[in-house]
């Protein structure tokens, strides 16, 4: 047997040991097991939706006096379920104050926008692609503004294969007919003159009536600052795109009526911070953005981290819990934006907070396929004892539901980054598919939210804050050995694939080539783990 063989089964053979050998897998506690049923127990899901349902009331705007009217709220709610130390802080919405490399927004309102076939004549029924008053959707956020009587444009209908000449286009004065998302073309756009875009971009095509929210108009970025252009930005539906199409394709000049009454000004993007008091200076957190449009993205997520406070403080006032050793803090705040500026501005509180959960996610119907909760972890650069925990939560909760529940590896996008080692605070996610598309649809509505989901994910969420928040000694050994148990399972997980590749190896040089690189991973997991 020729030596790289001879290594390889070495390789095996350690292998078979470590799994021999890995630690057994610890029970769930007591402790946790109670916490979960006393949770449960309490938990008022309707109270939930109440939350949910107020919030995308005002949110579905989208404009920063809707944003303050749902802040405003918020901190209501907080005093009212009993949370202490609540504050309505604001972000400078100037277009110019920087946190990190990031430029802060511009505040935006809008009262009214309409978009109207004009020509060709067309009924009545169907003359109006776009109306804010009855679909906020409709009109992108940021949008420029109109003259008072609106502008008289043609539409340039251009095909995803002329995008990357978009810039070079003579698209002066006109309207630009996309089937991309038309914020990722902004510049080109401004470079080419474009009066603004009319979106047919969305994420599923079966909502024929519904609306992408467009929710990013910087010239350079996301959100639109002061060196960005006020170009108009519509959104409609795909029932409407085809017969602009074929108007198009008919008729060869479409041209609408654009009428958008908005404006930019600095003002603030706020944030609502409030917590449940506890006997020492450290902090556990739960973090989910407001305002946007949509009643599962993420009007759920903030009524879930509303009702697990309203929760816990119920049990912590009746006696059923003891008050937790660390306070246990409620954020939400603009997505990103608003949370790095508290991050930034509030570094005390950063060094003491010792675990985070965000809470950007969907409640949708138990019914549907695909809306199972799934729980992200931190990244390689921050594995932590808070990716076996809270798998470990789910596990305990969803086994009393019967309902399927998955793990994922890291993934950024949303207000996950707190666990980069920069900030140093470990964070995991709790995300549901919505079952139907409708992320940053007009059709993300309260209709599509299920109480029940909303009730897991809040229970989920509560148990995983409360037990960090009031662990001690014996609750920190098993959370050392649950991440051990974790951490060989993974390093085996990291060796599964070269395993099923040795039947593979044709000869001693493949042989070797194969040990290499599985032994560049196994090495690279245990360091990790």
């Amino acid at each position: 047997m020729n030596t790289p063989i001879r290594r390889v089964l070495a390789a095996c053979v350690l292998l078979c040991f470590l799994i021999v050998f890995a630690p057994v897998v610890q029970p769930v506690p007591t402790a946790l097991d109670s916490l979960i049923q006393a949770i449960r127990s309490e938990m008022q899901p309707e109270q939930a939706m109440t939350f949910m349902r107020q919030i995308y009331s005002t949110d579905r705007w989208f404009t920063f006096p809707k944003f303050q009217e749902t802040a405003e709220y918020l901190k209501q709610s907080m005093e009212k379920i009993g949370l202490q130390d609540v504050e309505l802080q604001g972000v400078p919405a100037d277009g110019s104050t920087q946190s990190g490399f990031w430029t802060m927004p511009l505040a935006w309102d809008a009262k009214s926008a309409r978009l109207e076939i004009v020509d060709p004549p067309v009924s009545a029924d169907i003359a109006t692609l776009a109306d804010y008053q009855r679909i906020p959707s409709s009109l992108g956020m940021w949008s420029g503004a109109t003259p008072p009587e609106g502008i008289t444009a043609e539409i340039a209908n251009v095909a995803d294969a002329d995008l990357p000449k978009l810039a070079e286009m003579r698209l002066k004065g006109k309207l630009v007919l996309m089937n991309q998302n038309p914020a990722g073309f902004k510049w080109a756009l401004v470079k080419a003159g474009a009066l603004g875009a009319i979106n047919t971009f969305t994420e599923n095509t079966n909502l024929e009536d519904g609306r992408q929210w467009i929710n990013a108009w910087g010239d350079q970025g996301w959100a639109f600052t002061k060196q960005s252009t006020p170009l108009l930005s519509f959104s409609i539906s795909p029932l409407q795109a085809a017969l602009v199409r074929r108007l198009v394709a008919e008729r060869g000049v479409v041209r609408v009526r654009a009428t958008v009454d908005s404006r930019y000004f600095s003002g603030v993007y706020p944030y609502i911070t409030g917590m449940i008091r506890g006997t020492g200076a450290e902090e556990v957190l739960t973090l989910g953005h407001s305002f946007e449009q949509g009643a599962q993205d993420n009007a759920t997520g903030v009524a879930a981290m509303l009702e697990s406070f309203a929760t816990l403080n119920r049990l912590i006032s009746s006696g059923k819990l003891p008050r937790p050793k660390r306070s246990i803090r409620l954020l939400t705040m603009g997505e990103l934006y608003g949370s790095m500026y508290y991050v930034e501005t509030h570094s005390d509180r950063i060094r003491r907070t010792v675990a985070a959960l965000c809470m950007d996610t969907p409640a949708a119907s138990y019914d549907l396929a695909g809306t199972e909760y799934t729980f992200y972890m931190n990244p390689h650069t921050a594995k932590s004892y808070t990716d076996a925990f809270i798998l470990r939560v789910a596990q305990a909760y969803f086994s009393q539901v019967h309902r399927p529940w998955h793990e994922h590896e890291a993934m950024s996008g949303t207000d996950t980054y707190l666990s980069d080692p920069m900030i140093n605070i470990p964070t995991v996610w709790a995300y549901s598919g919505s079952g139907v598309e409708t992320h940053h649809n007009s059709e993300d509505t309260p209709d599509r939210v299920d109480p029940r989901s909303l009730r897991d994910v809040a229970s989920v969420n509560a148990a995983y804050l409360y037990y960090l928040a009031n662990a001690d000694e014996p609750e920190a050994m098993w959370l050392a050995e649950l991440s051990l148990t974790r951490g060989y399972e993974q390093i085996l997980k990291s060796a599964t694939p070269f395993l099923e590749r040795i039947a593979a190896g044709a000869n001693g040089q493949d042989l070797g080539r194969l040990l290499q690189d599985a032994t560049e991973h196994i090495t690279y997991s245990v360091a990790r783990e």
